[in-house]
């Protein structure tokens, strides 16, 4: 019987990372080469790595033929290698490492959730993290966050696995604790090479601040500190030395000054006041922004229940990147993105408790109200949409129709889902609808306005027909 319920254990684990997996293959892969990379960040990134596979200098990077030193080079060797995978330079190869390594997220997340709570928590925490808005947009960009945030959640599932072997002490554990720990600062390693720096300063110091809040001094004693940032050192200065040694002091002056401690004390790129992350998040996580709150306040409650680890850990990771990042000087939507996972387990503990358990302390309208009003929100998107379309681009009805019936009749069925109780069904039909929602906007609107030339068709359209409500 015991052999029995392990199988089926592992079977419906398989299932659910086989439905993510899936999940993502469809919506991040399928439209990579719709349009020609279209942002700056993207046309530059993917010269940097032409410059690599062309002039073979895969130490020394360069833009048109200029030294380039804002960034590390793993990011850069994966578009080169990608381009040799995919036989040539494109639009699909250049996105291809930050779907890849945004699939790779979704499904580590599944497992830290399935670590701290049970499977079917860390299977909406994939959901909710794969249909969020801000991370589905770069895990489709070639840009180099969505394979950071990879990188950093790498090293809170290392360090989480540790800590748990950890506390059961056990001596034939002994092995696969120093495994996971060096996992830890080979994954911190990995995420500098990708993006300086803040690749071991976000697990880093999530970590202690988790341990410290712990009291838990044993932990910190065993953390392999010296060890451990040994082997971090070995993989980054691996680079950085034959870097140094080949650009002098102009490189050493960039990387360590201009591109770190300068930028983030005086924002020289990017400045933005303190709060812009509060006012910018909610709406890049959306929709499961509007669950935050609700779920944050029930994360305090089930911490007053005893579950303490488990919240302090999420709680930790979310609070400590956010808190430093609102510090910089230099703010873009897209530097949160390493606490989305944070985020998603956030709201899928809330969720996850809602739909499979009873719940205790706990209001119905902290998900009733965000969900009512996501469901308005869709129906009148769709709307909206169908209007902007049938307007400017009349050849394209038919396909949008389809997408606005969906949207519209899709978020009426949720709603009566919902008011009937059948919340897992509404929940898991609401998923859908934004997955499909994401992929619209991201590979067929904005394409659209990118071959009409048009990047404010849209919102001029809404100003224009309800300028009541869009003074």
């Amino acid at each position: 019987m015991l052999e029995e319920r392990i199988s089926k254990k592992y079977y419906l684990t398989w299932v659910q990372v086989a439905l993510l997996s899936g999940s993502c293959i469809v919506f991040y892969f399928f439209a990579l080469d719709r349009s020609e990379l279209r942002t700056r960040d993207e046309i530059r990134y993917a010269q940097v790595a032409r410059e690599i596979v062309e002039g073979g200098d895969w130490v020394s990077l360069h833009l048109n033929g200029h030294p380039y030193w804002d960034k590390p080079p793993l990011f850069f060797w994966m578009i080169a290698f990608s381009s040799y995978l995919w036989q040539g330079f494109s639009s699909f190869s250049a996105r291809f490492p930050s779907a890849f390594f945004g699939t790779l997220t979704v499904l580590m997340v599944f497992f830290i959730g399935k670590i701290l709570y049970d499977s079917r928590v860390g299977f909406l925490s994939g959901l909710i993290l794969a249909t969020s808005f801000e991370f589905a947009r770069f895990s489709t960009r070639a840009n180099i966050d969505a394979t950071l945030t990879f990188f950093t959640t790498a090293s809170f599932f290392s360090f989480l696995q540790w800590y748990r072997w950890q506390k059961e002490g056990s001596a034939r554990q002994k092995d696969v604790r120093r495994l996971s720990i060096y996992g830890f600062y080979g994954s911190m390693a990995l995420a500098t090479l990708t993006k300086g720096p803040i690749g071991f300063i976000f697990p880093l110091m999530a970590s202690l601040v988790f341990l410290l809040m712990q009291k838990d001094w044993r932990g910190i004693r065993g953390m392999c500190l010296l060890s451990g940032l040994g082997l971090f050192l070995a993989i980054v200065l691996s680079w950085y030395l034959p870097a140094a040694f080949k650009g002098g002091q102009i490189f050493l002056n960039e990387t360590l000054f201009h591109q770190t401690v300068d930028y983030y004390s005086t924002g020289w790129d990017h400045p933005k006041p303190i709060y812009f992350y509060l006012t910018n998040f909610p709406a890049d996580f959306l929709p499961w922004s509007l669950f935050l709150p609700g779920a944050m306040v029930y994360g305090y409650f089930e911490w007053a229940r005893g579950r303490r680890e488990e919240v302090l850990f999420v709680f930790t990771w979310f609070i400590v990147i956010f808190l430093f990042l609102s510090f910089s000087g230099a703010k873009r939507n897209l530097y949160l993105l390493p606490l989305y996972p944070a985020a998603s387990l956030i709201v899928s503990k809330l969720w996850g408790d809602f739909i499979f358990s009873q719940m205790k302390d706990f209001r119905r309208e902290w998900i009733s109200w965000p969900f009512y009003g996501l469901t308005g929100l869709v129906f009148v998107l769709g709307l909206i949409i169908l209007l902007a379309i049938f307007k400017g681009f009349p050849s394209y009805l038919l396909g949008t129709l389809l997408v606005t019936v969906l949207l519209m009749g899709g978020s009426l069925v949720v709603l009566f889902l919902y008011r009937s109780k059948r919340y897992r069904s509404a929940f898991f039909l609401f998923v859908g609808i934004m997955a499909v929602g994401v992929f619209y906007i991201e590979h067929f609107l904005f394409l659209w306005d990118e071959q009409f030339k048009s990047a404010r068709f849209i919102p001029d359209f809404i100003k224009g027909e309800f300028g009541l409500f869009f003074p």
